[in-house]
């Protein structure tokens, strides 16, 4: 080949190389320490017969995914080949960007179908039904639920960080008004309270989620995509501001909500605990930290403005189902306010007889 041939074939190499660059090379690893950035401490959650000390007890059923875009990783997921949806999802949130959810193809693993592909997270094939993972057809013309995020786009810092979380590895089916009622009231209020009161060392917003999902025993989506019955969120971080370490979690059952008012009730990690404990063996979602596991964030909620947080006991005039609820004060004034009227009407009733 001669210099010139050879020159010829610079700029070839050159948008070859670009166009592989869009993507990043296989990102299903074999141990949850190959993306423990995202864990507080490095430490993934213990989950009884799945998950113990770090270790993934059956490697055939599930896959630890750094779940990458444009050749940076951005979360972990856990994710149930047999029943095609991540079991927990978890990140470091660092703050986010306002604006609307992007409008993007939803995307695929391919490397959980087959060793040779090694690009990941490519756009999906729409018609397509795959073996190991949900496709886009699976979620088509059910009518009843939503593609549910895991790790929601909005809890994303920058645009790429919310493109990656359309992945059909980042999602589950969940009940309609479930994901845009109680649960998204629950992720805003969670938000506004990690940027608020989540700070590390240097004074930057961080704070460490999982979030997670429930496999339920035999209810399925196109008789191939399990249906959870439970989605389970928690997060934990230290705080300046309160000078120590706060955390609550969240669940609820993947039902439509009864109700537009419905609110799900902050929980400590405590509960969460008992809540997903599996026979004899706890789960557990920051292991060896300090995150305080018999108290809430619930404190905070009066100052959370615009953040559709439930209503507290500092709000007299609403119950966490959003119905009215009176306190002893305003109790004690209808009480006076009755017995007033109906004294009143006594004396009414007297003077007419008179």
């Amino acid at each position: 080949m001669t210099s010139q041939q050879a020159w010829c074939f610079l700029p070839i190499t050159a948008l070859l190389l670009s166009l592989l660059s869009v993507h990043t090379f296989a990102e299903v690893v074999k141990s949850m320490s190959d993306c423990d950035h995202f864990l507080l401490h490095q430490t993934p959650p213990h989950i009884p017969g799945i998950l113990e000390d770090g270790k993934i007890l059956n490697q055939n059923q599930y896959k630890p995914i750094c779940q990458t875009y444009k050749n940076k990783r951005r979360f972990v997921t856990l994710y149930d080949v047999r029943n095609k949806i991540p079991l927990f999802s978890a990140f470091r949130f660092v703050g986010s960007i306002p604006g609307k959810r992007p409008k993007t193809f939803w995307k695929v693993e391919p490397q959980l179908e087959s060793k040779t592909l090694q690009k990941n997270m490519v756009p999906r094939d729409k018609n397509k039904t795959y073996n190991y993972q949900a496709g886009d057809i699976d979620y088509r013309f059910n009518g009843t639920f939503d593609r549910g995020h895991i790790f929601p786009s909005s809890y994303a810092l920058t645009t790429s960080d919310k493109l990656s979380t359309f992945t059909l590895t980042n999602i589950v089916p969940q009940a309609e008004s479930f994901n845009k009622g109680s649960w998204n009231k629950m992720e805003r209020c969670t938000k506004c309270v990690m940027e608020k009161y989540c700070s590390n060392s240097s004074g930057g917003t961080e704070g460490f989620v999982v979030t997670g999902a429930q496999p339920s025993l035999n209810s399925t989506l196109n008789n191939r995509v399990n249906i959870p019955s439970t989605l389970w969120s928690a997060f934990c971080c230290y705080s300046a501001t309160a000078k120590k370490w706060i955390a609550s979690s969240h669940w609820g059952d993947n039902v439509q909500d009864e109700s537009k008012n419905k609110y799900l009730e902050t929980k400590t990690l405590e509960d969460l605990h008992h809540r997903l404990k599996m026979s004899n063996s706890e789960f557990i979602v920051f292991p060896g930290t300090q995150c305080p596991l018999q108290t809430t964030v619930t404190e905070f909620y009066p100052e959370m403005i615009n953040c559709h947080c439930p209503p507290t006991t500092s709000d007299p005039l609403f119950s966490l189902s959003g119905s009215i609820a009176y306190p002893p004060s305003h109790l004690t004034f209808i009480f006076t306010l009755f017995i007033y009227s109906y004294h009143h009407c006594l004396i009414c009733l007297a003077r007419q007889i008179d």
